[in-house]
């Protein structure tokens, strides 16, 4: 795989990485010493490294404004694996940026408010820019992104790290470009893995009744009313969510993420909280809080990015929704600011609370890690005391999906599925799934059934693929989960997913009772 700068692919696959960027943004700046523009350089060095993938880059050089929107460069972008789109005030205003992205969601996401496969990176703040388009704005909402810009202490606007080239600028700012880059280099290239090696991949299968990369799962005719006796020894995991930070703190958040990562512990959130309406932000920040066992926060004198609409800064936001959702807390700072630095009073007080540990960041990743290292032993083994059938397999556990639903459904489904006597469990939105993601298998193992919900045809590549994927890890692991139920508005689940199985059954509205109820029996 290698980075071309405007050539035609050879053969019919596409390219791996199509980068998206505004022209102006490219320039070599007259007096400077550089031989590529700032986007340039970074996405040669895309392909550099140790341990890099070897990559098929796709960056024009040669489109000028008024220059038509070939075919040929529709096709590029369509069959792209990756777009990475560099967001600044000039990529907001061109239209050629424009139909790019356009272009991209529509061949690769089934949700459009949704899009997946695409990398943002930030030239300056997101909160600075103006008249985004909404598909601007559901990315990075959702999308794995890398900040390249830096706020200096000593200057009140931020500065492009590494412009016009890395070696023109101080250690920190030279510091942050690198660690930025390495940091999207290696997600672009963990993403690309995973999907080229998707969960389920091995029995994906087009037919004229489904779409092509949709996958035929292997449903268990038998689903074992009882435990397997593997003599396994299973593993929890645990959650922990990661407060944003301010972005002197970005390579440090990073280094913690890293390192809670390999040890198997889910981190959220997968991006940050900035692009988020209050709206959004309110339903989803309390959504991974609930499911975290703890709120990890670092902390500097810089008082942190205020996004829109928000109340307050996010440090101290997010700070107060944990404390007041009586979360477990641990704070971080290298060394306690000097009496008056901190100008903003709601601030400082992050600096006087009982979770703060002063100390290096490697104290505090120890003690983070030990921490949920404790709570995964002490999880293992409430499991195994309740190993046996007559006491673990009796707990009254309700798998649910419901991504594919409307907020006033959900609520309504799971008040009834309480009402019943059943816990719920489900997997938070930006959870990973698969390699270096939850261990599913270990997930849905306590719960009796599963309930996918499924009302919202424009999320059908949603529902559909998941059930897929939980069913697939259903059969792989042999689980004891009793039925699985598609809550559906009309249909069956073969007309619906092609699925025909007696253990795969339609739900509506007026048979969720009775299917619960025939859970126990």
């Amino acid at each position: 795989m290698l980075i071309n700068c405007g050539g035609d692919v050879t053969g019919e696959q596409g390219y791996d990485v199509f980068i998206s960027y505004a022209h102006a943004d490219n320039e070599v700046p007259h007096g400077s010493k550089a031989e590529m523009g700032w986007i340039g350089v970074l996405a040669a060095n895309l392909n550099i490294g140790p341990n890099v993938l070897k990559k098929r880059i796709f960056i024009d050089y040669q489109l000028k404004p008024g220059d038509e929107f070939s075919d040929t460069l529709i096709s590029k972008v369509r069959s792209s694996a990756l777009l990475v789109i560099f967001l600044s005030q000039n990529y907001a205003k061109s239209a050629w940026c424009g139909k790019e992205l356009e272009h991209f969601i529509q061949a690769h996401s089934a949700n459009q408010e949704k899009p997946v496969d695409v990398f943002v990176v930030e030239l300056f703040p997101y909160e600075e820019l103006t008249g985004l388009p909404e598909n601007i704005q559901n990315i990075r909402k959702h999308n794995i992104h890398a900040k390249f810009w830096y706020q200096p202490f000593d200057n009140s606007d931020p500065i492009l790290a590494g412009y016009p080239t890395p070696n023109d600028n101080d250690d920190k700012v030279r510091i942050h470009y690198w660690n930025s880059l390495n940091a999207l280099r290696n997600a672009m290239d963990a993403h690309l893995t995973e999907k080229a090696d998707l969960p389920g991949n091995s029995v994906f299968s087009a037919s004229p009744d489904k779409p092509s990369g949709v996958a035929s799962p292997s449903v268990p005719k038998n689903w074992p009313s009882a435990p397997p006796d593997t003599g396994k020894k299973t593993s929890t995991s645990c959650t922990v969510l990661l407060a944003d930070v301010t972005d002197d703190l970005e390579p440090k958040r990073n280094e913690i993420k890293l390192a809670l990562e390999a040890e198997k512990f889910l981190v959220l959130p997968d991006g940050d909280c900035i692009g988020l309406s209050i709206e959004e932000f309110n339903s989803n920040f309390p959504r991974d809080l609930e499911c975290s066992e703890l709120f990890v926060q670092l902390l500097s004198p810089t008082v942190g990015r205020k996004a829109k609409g928000y109340p307050a800064p996010l440090p101290q936001l997010q700070f107060q929704l944990a404390r007041e959702a009586n979360k477990p807390i641990l704070q971080w700072c290298e060394q306690l600011p000097p009496a008056g630095q901190i100008t903003d009073p709601a601030h400082a007080k992050l600096f006087e609370t009982e979770f703060l540990r002063v100390t290096n960041l490697n104290n505090f990743k120890t003690e983070i890690i030990e921490r949920l290292r404790a709570e995964r032993i002490k999880r293992d083994k409430a499991i195994a005391a309740s190993s046996q059938p007559t006491r673990r397999w009796n707990k009254k556990i309700v798998f649910v999906d419901d991504l594919a639903s409307t907020d006033d459904l959900r609520n309504v489904l799971r008040t009834t599925i309480k009402q019943h006597q059943y816990d719920i469990r489900a997997i938070p939105e930006a959870a990973p799934l698969g390699n270096n993601g939850l261990d599913v298998k270990e997930f849905l193992r306590p719960c009796l059934a599963g309930i996918t919900v499924y009302t919202d045809p424009s999320k059908y590549m949603t529902a559909y693929s998941r059930l897929v994927f939980f069913l697939n890890q259903i059969a792989e692991a042999e689980l004891p989960l009793v039925r699985w139920g598609v809550y559906l508005l009309d249909g069956d689940v073969a007309s619906v997913f092609g699925i025909d199985s007696e253990d795969v059954v339609p739900v509506y509205e007026q048979d969720l009772a009775s299917f619960l109820r025939g859970l126990s029996q």
